[in-house]
């Protein structure tokens, strides 16, 4: 299988909203809002169309998406900008082929050449432990949110990156 991860551009829009719909129904802990926060997000100040990455089988086929987006770490005496992870979507009939994991890789790579320390999920423990993801509260940083217990997951970038950064991860309201 040969896939390319390429920059979101406007004409995937709508195979993006189809695939994310698709991929997050069967979902128990899904809301089915996940579109709305991909449309609010794109549309805020800080918004890089670098950190929303499409997977691509073909040149007009979108199988897998993803999306970072800025979140921010407030301690006692500082703030710390990472990112969070705000979509990982694929196509469920191309699900089991790495795809998501191929995705995730692309965005940490984009994330550190961009300069970011960190990446913060909300997800499954199993999958994203596996790919070097650990509790936030290893590092004292605690979520804003109502999360379930366990899924709150961090990963540096680079070494020593969450070195004195504890404290509360806070997200913009497209998040919410």
């Amino acid at each position: 299988m040969n896939l390319s991860f390429e920059t979101i551009q406007p004409e995937d829009y709508q195979q993006v909203d189809q695939l994310v719909t698709a991929a997050f129904t069967p979902a128990q802990e899904s809301a089915g809002t996940e579109g709305n926060v991909i449309h609010q997000l794109r549309s805020t100040y800080d918004y890089q169309p670098s950190l929303e990455v499409v997977a691509k089988p073909a040149l007009d086929q979108v199988v897998g998406h993803g999306l970072l987006s800025p979140v921010t770490i407030r301690g006692n005496w500082h703030t710390t900008t990472i990112l969070g992870l705000a979509s990982l979507a694929v196509d469920p009939e191309w699900q089991g082929q790495a795809i998501g994991s191929q995705l995730l890789s692309e965005l940490e790579s984009r994330a550190r050449l961009a300069g970011f320390a960190a990446i913060s999920v909300v997800g499954d423990m199993n999958f994203f432990g596996s790919r070097g993801y650990v509790m936030a509260e290893d590092f004292s940083i605690h979520n804003s949110l109502a999360v379930p217990m366990g899924s709150h997951l961090i990963k540096p970038l680079t070494a020593g990156a969450l070195a004195h950064v504890g404290g509360m991860l806070e997200y913009p309201a497209s998040f919410k």
